[in-house]
């Protein structure tokens, strides 16, 4: 974890903006390999500007948080034929709150990806996904830009350690939550509501 965080140092140290772009995309690449780059952010935040970095960390991940959608498109095909109706009863339940939960998940320390392979599975809308996440991650992203230009020498050491738990708690409750969609039948809750 220690050459992570070295080799996010040195790519925003010697790229500034860009680098701190790049970073944001690995961070956000997948749930399976999780990597601290709200702590790049942060500790940037100290000698970046905050509101420019914020939105240019807001933009990568969002291009990174891309691949879980992708992942859940495709877990969608190798499923659908078994399970592809209890799946698009589960979609009509997320169309009302979907956007409203991808910026929750996105804006709070959550792991995004959680919602985004299932949101991917049931074929929500990209576009839809895609700017919530957008708007969520920005205003994260801003927020700990600025808590780093003001705390960073506070904060640094307690937000290093997420590593190897942080990803083993987080695929498992991805596969909670996979298998839920799978198993439930989602016709009988939107005959209840309607």
């Amino acid at each position: 974890m220690a050459d992570i965080w070295a080799w996010m140092g040195n790519l925003v140290a010697s790229y500034g903006y860009a680098g701190a772009f790049l970073v944001s995309i690995f961070g956000n690449f997948t749930v399976f390999f999780p990597v601290p780059f709200v702590v790049t952010i942060y500790a940037f935040g100290a000698t970046l500007n905050p509101l420019l970095l914020g939105l240019v960390c807001g933009v990568g991940s969002t291009v990174g948080e891309f691949s879980a959608y992708l992942i859940g498109r495709g877990g969608r095909k190798i499923i659908d034929d078994r399970y592809g109706e209890r799946l698009e009863s589960a979609k009509l339940l997320v169309q009302e709150y979907g956007m409203a939960v991808i910026f929750v998940f996105a804006v709070l320390p959550l792991p995004d990806d959680l919602i985004l392979i299932p949101l991917g599975m049931l074929r929500y809308s990209l576009k839809k996904a895609m700017i919530a996440m957008f708007l969520g991650k920005t205003i994260m992203c801003v927020a700990v830009a600025y808590a780093g230009r003001y705390s960073y020498a506070l904060v640094r050491d307690v937000f290093a350690s997420s590593g190897v738990v942080g990803g083993l708690a987080s695929t498992l409750l991805l596969a909670v939550i996979v298998y839920a969609m799978i198993k439930i039948d989602w016709t009988k809750y939107l005959v209840s509501n309607n």
